[in-house]
């Protein structure tokens, strides 16, 4: 059996190995560490359940967002980005909200500065009931200096809207006031 530490190495050298042979730009940091759940801090309403990182650079502000769709995806099961970007702030404080409302599934962006450009992560978090912003570590958690630069939205489960609904309960009220005004006919 793989040991899970094995199994995380080796899937970071097969990324590493896929991006230099498709000439990208970024290539992965080794850091004596990788990113960590605990990157996030605790907070109402979510959990952090993956990450990937650190990447060297600003990957939030990178030029061929397909280099990073591909990284994201592989990364994280069941992801399937859009075009782009959902929503980008560039932020130092904490607790921090998206304008763009977040449910269920959520894959963000967080890139520290720091010497050489600073570090990006990937997280995936799994929002819930009661959430009201993430709560960020406000120094770069690799280099253990830098500070916090900008947050970006990758990915989140649609919000469903109340219009389709109202919708569905009028036409079934319709219905049923029909077919009771033909019964008494």
């Amino acid at each position: 059996m793989i040991k899970p530490r094995f199994s995380q190495m080796l899937i970071g050298m097969i990324t590493t190995a896929v991006f230099m042979a498709s000439g990208s730009a970024y290539a992965l940091i080794t850091p004596a560490s990788t990113c960590n759940s605990s990157d996030i801090l605790t907070g109402v309403g979510y959990s952090v359940t993956g990450c990937t990182g650190f990447y060297s650079g600003n990957l939030n502000n990178a030029a061929d967002f397909s280099d990073v769709k591909a990284l994201i995806q592989s990364q994280f099961s069941g992801i399937t980005l859009g075009n782009g970007i959902i929503e980008q702030d560039n932020t130092s404080s904490t607790p921090f909200n998206f304008a763009t409302a977040l449910t269920g599934n959520t894959v963000i962006g967080i890139h520290w500065g720091g010497q050489g450009g600073g570090d990006t992560s990937f997280y995936e978090l799994t929002i819930g009931s009661g959430f009201t912003g993430l709560n960020l570590k406000t120094t770069n958690p690799f280099l253990g200096s830098g500070g916090l630069s900008n947050v970006a939205l990758y990915y989140t489960s649609a919000v469903p809207e109340p219009e389709p609904y109202g919708m569905i309960i009028s036409g079934l009220g319709l219905i049923g006031f029909m077919v009771r005004r033909r019964k008494n006919s």
